[in-house]
């Protein structure tokens, strides 16, 4: 199986997204639609990364990037992987209404992209959907690393971000559907 293209693409699996309404339905979609994408989609997202990052200052880039390769491929293989196996634990809890708005801005997002790069977007919006809603993990793996320092941490088994409430003005952000609370900096 491979991963379709295209707009109508990008539609039908926002619609399927929006069809779950458990985390235990949205796992098993995610695996459903993650499937699709090979070992080469995954490179390309990674290739995607690398690109995004080459104008960020060395030092920073350098402790950044490995957490920005295990938040897919860590994700990719937890999602395949646990699910292949029988061994995912995702609750039968209802999605949080703010899945709805995520469904909103992936589908608006990924349409307003470069349609050569429409589905490595939605591939990567799926890993976060898997984290933020099915596992109720933060966007952003713990320890990965901020300007000025600061890192997403664990603390009394809440997750802390020191930008969660810095970037609910940008667009796509993950920020709004992270569980993750503020950190105080």
């Amino acid at each position: 199986m491979s991963v379709e293209r295209g707009k109508e693409n990008v539609r039908r699996v926002c619609a399927h997204l929006r069809s779950a309404k458990t985390r235990a339905e949205l796992a098993e979609i995610l695996y459903l639609e993650v499937s699709r994408y090979s070992l080469s989609d995954l490179q390309a997202v990674r290739g995607r990364v690398e690109r995004d990052l080459r104008f960020v200052p060395r030092a920073y880039r350098q402790r950044l990037y490995p957490r920005l390769v295990e938040q897919i491929f860590d994700t990719h293989h937890a999602l395949i992987s646990t699910i292949r196996q029988g061994r995912l634990q995702v609750s039968g809890e209802p999605l949080p209404p703010e899945y709805e708005m995520f469904c909103d801005m992936v589908e608006r997002t990924c349409l307003a992209g470069e349609e050569d790069e429409q589905h490595l977007e939605l591939l990567y919006f799926l890993l976060a959907a898997f984290n933020l809603f099915a596992l109720d993990l933060p966007a952003h793996p713990v320890g990965t690393p901020f300007p000025g320092g600061l890192k997403v941490e664990v603390r009394n088994g809440e997750y802390l971000c020191p930008v969660r409430e810095k970037a609910n003005d940008v667009e796509n952000a993950l920020c709004p559907y992270c569980p993750a609370k503020q950190s105080e900096i």
